[in-house]
């Protein structure tokens, strides 16, 4: 990569916190939801018959986009930290720079595939939500 410079790591530089802000965004609504169906189920008691069964569901769908956006959040951790020694490592070992911004690049997009198919859980849950409805208006 000869023709590396250090405004690509710069480029990067403010997209990944801006990322990383929206992922905790989506932990914080995830760990609201859980708290709520903590309430509801426990001291409500509402996890009887029917309801139990759709609690259940919702809490093997909330388990899994936690960890979703763990990875997620620990994909652009480690990118953004790579960005940061792309940017270091240009004024040293200018040879080791794009390597290190190759990697941030790899790293950033895993947790954006993540990002997307945690998403489509998402939306998969509200649909659920959106069905539980429709039953329940008749």
């Amino acid at each position: 990569m000869k023709n590396f410079e250090l405004t690509y790591a710069a480029f990067l530089f403010p997209a990944i916190p801006l990322m990383m802000l929206t992922f905790g965004n989506r932990w914080i609504a995830i760990s609201k939801l859980i708290r709520q169906m903590h309430f509801d189920f426990i001291n409500k008691k509402k996890g009887r018959g029917e309801s139990a069964e759709k609690y259940l569901t919702q809490i093997k769908i909330l388990n899994l986009r936690l960890k979703y956006v763990k990875y997620m959040q620990l994909f652009s951790t480690v990118a953004f930290i790579l960005n940061l020694l792309t940017i270091f490592f240009s004024m040293f070992f200018v040879y080791l720079s794009p390597y290190l911004f190759s990697l941030a690049l790899i790293l950033f997009s895993f947790a954006l595939l993540i990002f997307v198919i945690e998403i489509n859980l998402s939306s998969y849950a509200l649909k659920t939500h959106l069905e539980d409805i429709e039953d329940n208006k008749t």
